[in-house]
């Protein structure tokens, strides 16, 4: 597939993959025709049909030659694909939204601390320690403070030694990413959230997984009220991004 028409087929799944998400076609609803989807978007059939593959492979649509393309419930929808959490994000960061990934992070991280703990390399808690370290530096700087919470809480994935935490903790930090992301300005990171970043990396260095895993749960608790507040009807925006 040349270029061109890989950017076409892409931009084409993104305006279909986000309108369903975002509840323009409804579950079961069939998708307009391909001469319809042709004369509406300015694209070839090709590019349609390669939209579709793409939108089929991430479970959201099911394709019949004799019913047509149809949504699939939600149920069957990668909800860890990169691009199917943007088109969420893009919809809208709701409260369910936020309820529904803390339930995931509040399975594995707490877990996840404590394997970093007692299995952690020596290069794997220097590279903790470092992007903690870089969270905590002065002068608050928007895109350094988020990569550096992303990079303190992929770093304790990675320490695990596991490779189904570490495809999970991928596909969280990219749901935070852009949920986080949203906002233009971003608030300095609470204290109360640094100095429980603080205590979760004290906790891995000295191999004290129970320690490392109570004071995640504490960490995820402080960052979960932080959002509610913020994505309150009125609430300050920026401080969407001041948790992990």
């Amino acid at each position: 597939m040349i270029v061109g028409q890989g950017k076409r087929c892409a931009a084409v799944a993104s305006e279909l993959g986000g309108r369903i998400v975002a509840g323009g076609f409804a579950p079961g609803e069939t998708l307009p025709t391909e001469a319809m989807l042709c004369a509406q978007l300015g694209v070839s059939r090709t590019t349609v049909r390669e939209a579709v593959k793409q939108l089929h492979g991430k479970g959201l649509v099911a394709v019949s030659p004799r019913n047509g393309t149809r949504v699939r419930a939600t149920v069957h929808w990668n909800q860890f694909d990169p691009e199917v959490l943007g088109w969420r994000v893009a919809a809208g960061v709701d409260a369910v939204m936020l309820d529904q990934l803390y339930e995931i992070r509040d399975c594995f991280e707490p877990r996840a601390c404590q394997l970093a703990a007692s299995r952690g390399s020596a290069g794997d808690h220097a590279a903790i320690a470092g992007h903690f370290t870089e969270l905590a530096a002065p002068g608050w700087d928007v895109e350094r403070g988020i990569a550096a919470d992303l990079a303190f809480h992929l770093a304790i994935f990675v320490a695990t030694g596991n490779v189904f935490f570490i495809s999970l903790g991928a596909a969280i930090s990219t749901a935070l990413r852009l949920s986080f992301g949203l906002s233009q300005r971003r608030a300095p990171i609470p204290a109360a959230e640094l100095r429980l970043h603080e205590d979760v990396c004290h906790a891995i260095l000295s191999r004290d997984g129970a320690a490392a895993a109570l004071s995640m749960r504490r960490l995820l608790d402080a960052s979960r009220r932080t959002l509610a507040i913020a994505a309150a009807p009125g609430g300050p925006a920026q401080t969407l991004e001041a948790a992990p």
